[in-house]
C-alpha cells in the first residue's frame, strides 16, 4: 500500500521508471560487460607501457592532448534510437502493465530525502511570500483598519437607508384599488388593440383579461390545502418573484394553480353542475410534466398565446409589488415556509429585500474598491530584483488576512448585540469570493515555483549526464 496517490499519467511515469531501473540494474549487474571493459583498459595500458618503450612517447602525448581537446564536440558514432513516450508506453504494456508506486522504485531513504527536498522547496516558497517585512506589514494594517471600520460603519449607515425594515401598510394601496385596477384594464387595452389589428382573436385575449388561476382560493380547504387566506400569495408559485415568471406563465397558459409544496391542480372556471361561472380549485392534480407540455401545446396552437402570458404575468406582478400585502420573498417559501411566514406577516417583502440587497451589493463594492486600491498601492512598490508573481502572492494574502479580520469582527458584532441588521453581509461576500480566487491564484503560483525548482535541480543532473553521454 502506497503513502502516496497517483493519476493515471503518475502510473505511467512510474512504470518507464521502473523499466529504466531495470535496464541499468542489468547494466551495472552485468559480468562480462565488467570484464570487457577491464580487459580493454587493461589492452590499453599495455599498449601505451610498449608504445614507451620504443620511444613513442612524445606521440602518446601529442595524441591525448589532441583527444582531451576533442572532448567536447566528440559525437558517437553509434547514438541510441530515442524513441517517443507513446511507443515506450506500448512496449512495456505487458511485462509492466503492473501499476508501480514509488515505494518499488526507491528505498525510504530515498523517498525520505526526497520529500525533504520537497518541504525545502515549499518552506523556500513560503519565506519568499511572507508577511515579515515592515512594508507589507504597514499595507496590511492599513487593509485591515479600512476594512473594520466599513464594517463597524455599516450598522449605522445602512440603517439611514432602511436597512432590514419592513414596510408599513399603511403606505401602500390595497390590491382591489381603483387606480391599479384601471391601470391594469388600461394596459391591457393597449396590449389587445396593439395585436388585434394584425391578428384574429383568440384565446390569447381571455388569458389578458381573466383571473390568473394562482389568484383563486376557493376550493382549497376542501382539499386540505392551507392558502394563509389574505397570505395566499406567499403559498403559490404564481406569486413569487422568480418563480413565477416559470410557473405563474405556464399556470395562466394552463389554467393550473402550483402551491410552494409544488403540488399542482386544475382550475374550474365553471360550475360542472350549474354551468355558471365559477372560480375553484378542483381535486384534480396535474403532473409538473403535463403542465409544461400543455403549455407547450398552447404555445404552438397561437403565436400569441406566449406572448399574452408573460405580459399577463408581468402585470399582474406589477399591480401585487406594491400592494399592503407586496409580493413574498422570492424562493424562501419553497424551502423554509415558516420562516418565510413569518417575514411575510411581519410586512418584509420582495421589495425590502429588493432595496437591502442593494444596500449589500453596495457594500461588496466598497469592500472591492478597497481591496483594488490596496493592490494597485502595494503593487507600485515592487522593484525587478523580484519577481512579479512572488510579491503578488504576498499581496493577496495581505488582502485574504484583512478581509478575513474584518469578516470575523462584523460576525462577533452580530452574535453580541445579537442584531441580524449588524452583520455586514457585504464584506462576508468579498471575503468569500477571495478566498476562492486568491487561494487559487497562491496555489497556482506555488505550483508553478515548486515545478520550477525542481526541473532546475534535474536539469542540472540532466547536463551532467549529457556531458557524460557526449564524451564517451
Amino acid at each position: 500500500m502506497s503513502q502516496f496517490r497517483y493519476s493515471k499519467d503518475e502510473y505511467d511515469i512510474n512504470r518507464i521508471l521502473k523499466l529504466n531501473q531495470d535496464i541499468s540494474n542489468e547494466i551495472s549487474n552485468d559480468y562480462e560487460l565488467h570484464e570487457q571493459r577491464n580487459d580493454a583498459d587493461a589492452n590499453i595500458e599495455s599498449t601505451k607501457s610498449l608504445l614507451i618503450k620504443l620511444g613513442k612517447k612524445k606521440d602518446i602525448d601529442r595524441i591525448s592532448t589532441e583527444i582531451d581537446n576533442k572532448k567536447g564536440n566528440r559525437k558517437l558514432n553509434y547514438r541510441p534510437i530515442i524513441q517517443d513516450w507513446e511507443t515506450i508506453l506500448s512496449d512495456t504494456a505487458g511485462e509492466y502493465s503492473k501499476k508501480f508506486v514509488l515505494e518499488d522504485i526507491m528505498s525510504n531513504t530515498e523517498i525520505n530525502e526526497s520529500m525533504y527536498e520537497y518541504n525545502a522547496i515549499n518552506a523556500q516558497f513560503s519565506a519568499k511570500t511572507s508577511i515579515i517585512n515592515k512594508r507589507d506589514l504597514s499595507f496590511l494594517a492599513i487593509a485591515t483598519a479600512l476594512q473594520v471600520l466599513k464594517t463597524l460603519l455599516f450598522p449605522y449607515v445602512s440603517k439611514k437607508f432602511g436597512y432590514g425594515d419592513s414596510f408599513n401598510p399603511d403606505d401602500r394601496l390595497a390590491h382591489n384599488d381603483k387606480s391599479i385596477e384601471a391601470e391594469h384594464r388600461n394596459a391591457n387595452d393597449r396590449f389587445k388593440d396593439h395585436f388585434q389589428e394584425r391578428y384574429k382573436p383568440g384565446y390569447w385575449i381571455n388569458m389578458l383579461y381573466q383571473t390568473p388561476p394562482y389568484d383563486i382560493t376557493s376550493g382549497s380547504k376542501d382539499l386540505g390545502i392551507n392558502m394563509g387566506g389574505k397570505a395566499h400569495r406567499m403559498y403559490t408559485l404564481g406569486h413569487d418573484p422568480i418563480l413565477g415568471w416559470l410557473f405563474g406563465t405556464a399556470n395562466i397558459l394552463t389554467d393550473c394553480i402550483t402551491f410552494n409544496s409544488f403540488a399542482n391542480h386544475r382550475v374550474s372556471r365553471v360550475d360542472p353542475l350549474t354551468a355558471k361561472k365559477k372560480m375553484l380549485i378542483t381535486a384534480e392534480q396535474v403532473p409538473l410534466t403535463m403542465m409544461f407540455k400543455e403549455s407547450y401545446d398552447m404555445c404552438r396552437a397561437d403565436k400569441l398565446n406566449l406572448p399574452a402570458a408573460v405580459f399577463a404575468q408581468a402585470l399582474h406582478y406589477k399591480s401585487d409589488i406594491f400592494t399592503k400585502m407586496g409580493l413574498p420573498v422570492p424562493l424562501l417559501s419553497s424551502f423554509n415556509e415558516s420562516f418565510a411566514s413569518k417575514l411575510y406577516d411581519d410586512h418584509y417583502d420582495a421589495l425590502c429585500l429588493a432595496r437591502d440587497m442593494k444596500i449589500i451589493g453596495a457594500s461588496f463594492i466598497i469592500s472591492k474598491v478597497i481591496d483594488i486600491i490596496i493592490t494597485l498601492t502595494h503593487g507600485l512598490f515592487n522593484n525587478d530584483n523580484e519577481p512579479k508573481d512572488l510579491y503578488e502572492v504576498r499581496t493577496r494574502k495581505i488582502l485574504l488576512i484583512s478581509n478575513s479580520i474584518a469578516s470575523s469582527s462584523t460576525i462577533i458584532n452580530a452574535l453580541i448585540t445579537k442584531n441580524l441588521c449588524n452583520l455586514d453581509i457585504g464584506i462576508v461576500f468579498n471575503t468569500i469570493s477571495g478566498l476562492f480566487s486568491n487561494i487559487r491564484f497562491i496555489y497556482k503560483i506555488k505550483e508553478e515555483f515548486v515545478m520550477s525548482e525542481i526541473s532546475d535541480r534535474l536539469q542540472k543532473e540532466i547536463d551532467e549526464l549529457d556531458y557524460l553521454f557526449n564524451n564517451i
